[in-house]
């Protein structure tokens, strides 16, 4: 058998597919209708928060803004898959690089939304966390996710350095948002700073001290990822705060606006941090050095404050104490995210 000379088999060889790429503009407006959906959630945590057992059908306004958002982004992200597949793409390619996520998060809300009025339907309206919790509910709060961030899958695909251009690095920024206020809103009944923990016996004290633990890792987390593959603009961290807290605080404290002014001026001062330090996987003290100083900026204003000012009982000992764990669990979570280098000789085959 004969075979064709190399110069032949390059010419009969199919050209790899092109890239096809969501631009910046197209990103923006993905977050945008994200946005809507996610304002249906916390309209709709308000009035399971407000309302509670007065709520008796699934067919509600804040349902409507709900699934609305979620047909909007749906259509838009089948839209941009309709362009890939004229490219003559196919299957999850016809979506723009980093929109696979979204193409499985789609038919998953949908399942989730399908599944939530059979529930309803069947066993009522959840009151209380348990609505939280409800497995029709955690399937559309994974696909929303997925499609929320869809964005910042793509803008960490771009083949661009840290300084990527600004609005692909704000796109991912904004992406990381909405996934910052999709975790707080499914965490609502631990988010740490909702209530200042006031020291009243081991109980209440240790579920308290626990919410902040658990909220000075949920803060910390995007942040440390964005690092990783950004250099962050100036104010991405007060975006990120100061939304989702807003949101928070809409939804359960409408009309109290220290929440979101505590988390602005938190927010200002961890931008500082990293403008100071320029934390990056190129200066990995640097970033080790911010990720503990990053919950420190939030949590020691925030309970430090609620002492002086006589909102909290909690000792110095328990106050300071639980702010400093805030900051080791940041440098814990930075060795996730920025992991050690392995040596040459453990890159090699087991055994």
């Amino acid at each position: 058998m004969t075979t064709a000379p190399p110069s032949l088999q390059a010419a009969q060889a199919p050209a790899p597919a092109a890239a096809y790429r969501a631009t910046p503009t197209q990103n923006l407006v993905t977050i945008a209708l994200a946005w809507w959906l996610l304002a249906g959630l916390f309209l709709d945590g308000w009035a399971h928060n407000n309302l509670g057992e007065s709520l008796e059908t699934f067919f509600t306004p804040w349902h409507a803004v709900f699934y609305s958002g979620f047909l909007a982004v749906a259509g838009w992200c089948l839209f941009l898959a309709w362009g890939g597949w004229r490219m003559g793409r196919r299957g999850l390619a016809a979506f723009p690089d980093g929109y696979s996520l979204a193409a499985l998060g789609v038919p998953l809300f949908g399942l989730g939304g399908l599944g939530d009025l059979t529930w309803h339907t069947v066993f009522g309206i959840e009151v209380g966390i348990e609505a939280l919790l409800s497995p029709t509910h955690l399937l559309l709060f994974a696909g929303g996710s997925l499609i929320a961030a869809s964005p910042l899958n793509a803008a960490w695909q771009s083949p661009t350095g840290r300084r990527a251009p600004l609005l692909l690095r704000w796109a991912a920024v904004l992406s990381a948002t909405s996934l910052l206020a999709f975790t707080a809103f499914m965490h609502m009944y631990m988010w740490g700073l909702l209530s200042v923990p006031q020291g009243l016996g081991w109980v209440q004290t240790r579920g308290e001290l626990s919410a902040v633990l658990l909220t000075a890792l949920m803060l910390a987390a995007p942040v440390l990822l964005l690092l990783r593959r950004f250099a962050l603009p100036f104010g991405a961290i007060t975006v990120m705060y100061t939304l989702t807290n807003l949101g928070m605080a809409l939804m359960l404290a409408p009309g109290d606006w220290r929440l979101p002014a505590v988390a602005l001026g938190c927010g200002l001062l961890a931008d500082v941090l990293c403008v100071l330090l320029r934390p990056s996987p190129s200066r990995p003290l640097a970033f080790r050095a911010f990720a503990v100083l990053l919950p420190l900026a939030v949590w020691v204003p925030y309970l430090g404050g609620a002492v002086r000012l006589g909102l909290s009982n909690l000792s110095l000992e328990l106050w300071l104490g639980v702010a400093v764990m805030t900051g080791l669990g940041g440098l814990a979570l930075s060795a996730l995210v920025l992991p050690p280098a392995l040596p040459a000789g453990a890159l090699g085959e087991e055994g």
